[in-house]
């Protein structure tokens, strides 16, 4: 008895195999179906479908064997794997390298055996067709292109083995992304809401969408900025609990902000009781300085309702005074790399906070620069040239009592604050 020759691809061969996780699985009717029909067809008592590991025949599908392996060493199917066709052995007994062989000598005694190599991608051969016989026989060319189209059938469900599971490897690697992209969307909705608490969508869309919305460093935008605060709210804080100020507070704010968020505003900061919002960031439209008036007139009226609520609480009333200022500024992130936030840069914001400094309670003052782009809109009811602290040269400031067109918005008449009354100064 001769032992057959590893193939030249061996180390390829099983790995191809191994691959494949076919062997030492169950039986399946796939495969059964193809070893009955050779049986049937060839009239043989025994066949089977024969995968070759490294040093076993194992046995996929078998009729007439009792044995699911046998040693590789002791195989017909040793020498088939090494062929590219058909190995036809009419008498095993009459050729020595098989004569030999436990399954010629012993149990099924076989004489007559035609295997047919089955190969998958890259034509490395993993197993085999075959049919046997315990008596020797003829095979002649027809039945062995009849073994070769089972062979063929046999092949094509091995190789369906690796379609399945890449299906499966593409299915489970969509349902993986898809749990990514789930779960994607559930952090940046998380996120995108974490963040607009404390920044605009239009910012936090900004950041999510594009890696360069975390870049540091801005450019010059001409933005309008408006700043408000609360008269009364110091002695409020040093009559009532902490508890009740920040109940106030929040009331106060979570009004404000429905408003500046109605108007698309940005709100900036929150700075105790102040508020500073800019209009024209992230983007710039050619209302801003408009939106921004109409966003102040619509505050002061709000503060009749806070204050309502404000008296049902037990608490006493409170106003708020509103500077507005439009210049040019640098708007980008400030900060480190750590920790930034989106904020505006410049005199601007200093001379609106100015101005601010300056209002009476329910009062709206804004700068000339401002006006300049409300006036055919806007009633004013006064007009002031003032010098401010940090500023080079008088400052022009004009009250405004509401606004015309598309937001008609007005807050009662008034006799306008006492600075206004005492030196009120036309252009």
């Amino acid at each position: 008895m001769s032992k057959a020759p590893l193939p030249a691809n061996e180390a390829e061969r099983l790995a191809a195999l191994y691959r494949l996780e076919i062997l030492d699985t169950p039986a399946e009717e796939r495969f059964d179906r193809i070893t009955r029909i050779a049986a049937e067809l060839f009239d043989v008592p025994i066949s089977y479908v024969a995968l070759l590991d490294g040093d076993r025949q194992w046995f996929k599908s078998s009729c007439g064997l009792n044995v699911s392996e046998t040693p590789r060493d002791v195989s017909f199917c040793s020498y088939t794997i090494n062929e590219n066709q058909p190995l036809v052995i009419p008498d095993a007994q009459a050729d020595e390298r098989f004569r030999d062989l436990p399954i010629v000598t012993g149990d099924p005694h076989i004489r007559f055996y035609a295997g047919c190599p089955l190969a998958v991608p890259k034509q490395l051969n993993v197993g085999t067709l075959c049919v046997a016989d315990n008596k020797p026989r003829e095979f002649d060319d027809s039945k062995t292109a009849l073994l070769q189209c089972l062979a063929t059938l046999a092949q094509d469900q091995l190789n369906l083995v690796d379609v399945v599971k890449l299906q499966q490897q593409v299915l489970a690697g969509r349902r993986t992304v898809e749990r990514a992209n789930n779960e994607l969307a559930v952090r940046n909705e998380f996120i995108a809401k974490a963040l607009g608490c404390y920044i605009t969508d239009e910012i936090a869309a900004q950041i999510l969408e594009s890696p360069d919305g975390l870049t540091l460093g801005g450019d010059r935008r001409k933005v309008t900025i408006l700043m408000s605060d609360l008269r009364g709210f110091t002695p409020l804080s040093e009559e009532h609990s902490p508890e009740r100020v920040v109940e106030t507070l929040n009331r106060y704010l979570g009004t404000m902000i429905d408003i500046i968020n109605k108007h698309n505003g940005m709100i900036d900061a929150f700075i105790g009781d102040a508020i500073l919002v800019v209009f024209g960031v992230p983007l710039a439209k050619d209302n801003d300085a408009e939106r921004a008036v109409a966003c102040a007139v619509e505050m002061q009226l709000a503060m009749e309702s806070v204050n309502r609520e404000n008296e049902s609480h037990g608490l006493p009333a409170i106003q708020m005074g509103v500077g507005i200022n439009t210049g040019e500024v640098i708007a980008g992130n400030i900060g480190s790399e750590k920790r930034m936030k989106y904020s505006v840069i410049g005199s601007p914001v200093n001379l609106a906070a100015r101005i601010e400094s300056l209002t009476l309670g329910g009062q709206i003052l804004i700068s000339r620069s401002t006006h300049q782009e409300v006036k055919d809109v806007v009633r004013t009811d006064g007009a002031l040239r003032v010098k401010l602290k940090g500023v080079t040269g008088p400052v022009m400031i004009y009250d405004i009592g509401g606004i015309a067109g598309d937001h008609d918005l007005h807050l009662e008449e008034s006799a306008g604050s006492s600075i206004f009354r005492d030196e009120f100064v036309g252009e």
